[in-house]
């Protein structure tokens, strides 16, 4: 018995000599780790008042989510009231112009008429005078042929001694009087025909109201001119109306957007902390909201030194999350041998602690294989406790 007991406490003591000596020397697996993930901040891009944070602590957010509104009354205007005065000036230049044009246009349409009437009272004029002076030709021309067969029975007289020469020679005379009188005529009727076809065609050919005419002519020509000049300003003006209130427009809508800005998460993720509630006061580039981004969800291990002399940029770790669940492939990315406050900000939890010597692993999880071996469950829970070791 004495023996066996001996043998025992060797036993006991070799046992206790691997498990503190030797095992720690020939094993790979981290002192501690944590589950991470990289922090996004969500910021205002003015100063003003969160008048409503609509997100909460563990809330999941999307790409276009509306996390908070921040108000800012007292935004600058005056590229606004600038642009409505703008605007405000050209409506009433264009409604002048329109006032104008519609004048110009109801007095044209009055004095075109009147000339109108001036125009076809010539040519009435004109047509009448046309007919009176073709019955003076047929008049002439009959008188002609009357004073022609008069002398041809005179000459038949004549020759018969019943009429004295002086006879014969009147009777020529009223021929060559008719015959010029035909001739006057032929031309008053020729002249009157061509003043006819020239009323037709629009010139104006009265007599005593040719003053009137060209009064009015020159009357309808002035407003013609004024009222195309009107239009091509009111085209001018209506051009410029339109831009100015496009740009007045697009003032606006920036102007509200800033006077109560919806602020809108731009990755997806969840919401870590909640940075400044409602009612408070913030700066244009203050943080509102950190987001955890659980698609970039890895692993920080610590490992010994003696471990970390096998470590490098892209070995690979063996995680669990749990005791017994399965071993998940992480492929180490950084190693720290210290970590600064600013780089830690930048994570969801801060870093386990490490003794002097030992090393950070930072790795993230390879492929889809987290999210297949914790399908159902939380995976993205950043400062949860994991085991991880070096991968042989």
């Amino acid at each position: 018995m004495p023996k066996l007991a001996a043998y025992g406490l060797l036993a006991f003591v070799l046992w206790l000599m691997i498990a503190t000596l030797v095992q720690p020397l020939l094993s790979s697996q981290a002192t501690r780790a944590v589950l991470q993930a990289p922090v996004g901040l969500i910021t205002s891009p003015i100063n003003g008042v969160v008048t409503q944070m609509v997100v909460h602590a563990r809330d999941t957010v999307e790409p276009g989510t509306v996390v908070a509104t921040v108000r800012n009354p007292t935004i600058n205007q005056e590229l606004l009231t600038t642009l409505s005065s703008q605007r405000l000036a050209l409506q009433s230049q264009l409604a002048q112009l329109g006032n104008h044009y519609k004048a110009d246009s109801q007095e044209l349409k009055f004095v075109g008429h009147e000339a109108n009437v001036h125009r076809e009272a010539s040519l009435a004029q004109a047509w009448d005078a046309w007919q009176i002076a073709q019955r003076q030709r047929d008049v002439a021309h009959s008188v002609v042929e009357e004073q022609e067969n008069k002398v041809r029975v005179n000459k038949a007289l004549l020759e018969q001694g019943a009429i004295s020469e002086q006879v014969m020679n009147a009777a020529e005379a009223q021929l060559n009087t008719a015959r010029a009188n035909a001739a006057v005529a032929e031309q008053t009727f020729a002249g009157q025909a061509q003043t006819v076809a020239s009323a037709g065609q629009g010139a104006f050919v009265g007599a005593g109201g040719n003053s009137i005419f060209q009064t009015l002519e020159s009357r309808r020509e002035v407003l013609r001119n004024s009222v195309n000049r009107t239009q091509q300003d009111g085209a001018a003006i209506l051009s410029q109306l339109k831009q100015v209130t496009a740009l007045e427009n697009e003032e606006r809508q920036r102007v509200e957007k800033l006077s109560a800005y919806e602020v809108r998460a731009a990755q997806p993720g969840l919401v870590h902390t909640v940075l400044a509630p409602e009612g408070a006061y913030v700066t244009a580039g203050a943080s509102l909201v950190r987001v955890t981004d659980c698609r970039r969800l890895g692993v920080v291990a610590v490992f010994s030194a003696r471990v970390a002399k096998r470590l490098s940029i892209g070995s690979m770790l063996d995680v669990k999350l749990d005791q017994n669940g399965p071993a998940m492939p992480a492929r180490v990315q950084q190693l720290l041998p210290v970590v600064s406050d600013a780089l830690q900000s930048t994570y969801s939890v801060p870093f386990p602690f490490a003794e002097q010597g030992s090393i950070y692993a930072v790795a993230d999880f390879e492929g889809d294989a987290a999210q297949k071996a914790t399908e159902g469950s939380t995976l993205c829970a950043p400062g949860k406790v994991v085991t991880a070791s070096l991968r042989s």
